[in-house]
């Protein structure tokens, strides 16, 4: 998880986490973790994401739609307490890498606002498919 700077994402700021992959061959599930809180302004987020190779090409990008809150009761998903909610949400089941090594995930929030309130962390989980 990194940490956001008072609550507050900045669409020209995004956020690069490297890991990495020792087995091409394998399948990897990506998950997106975030801490958010209730002052978030929408039920959902948009997310543009870009895997970057050890050479800093790009081999893979995607924009995903992600729910926060429940769109008919406005409850926040997730676990928490107070105001702030983790949740972690599926991006990809089958991901492939075609080379071992370190890579880059750059997640860029897409809400075409310029400072995002209400997150509080973002991050990712991978883990390989067994």
């Amino acid at each position: 998880m990194v940490p956001l700077d008072n609550s507050n994402w900045v669409q020209q700021e995004p956020i690069d986490i490297t890991f990495d992959i020792t087995d091409p061959t394998a399948t990897y599930s990506l998950y997106y973790t975030l801490r958010y809180t209730v002052d978030y302004p929408y039920y959902n987020i948009w997310l543009n994401r870009s895997i970057l190779n050890s050479k800093q090409q790009m081999i893979s990008k995607k924009l995903q739609g992600l729910d926060l809150f429940n769109g008919k009761s406005g409850e926040p998903m997730g676990g928490g307490f107070g105001n702030s909610f983790d949740i972690e949400i599926l991006s990809d089941s089958t991901l492939r890498f075609p080379t071992a090594g370190t890579h880059t995930l750059r997640i860029q929030q897409y809400m075409r606002q310029d400072t995002l309130k209400g997150i509080e962390a973002v991050g990712i989980k991978l883990k390989q498919n067994l």
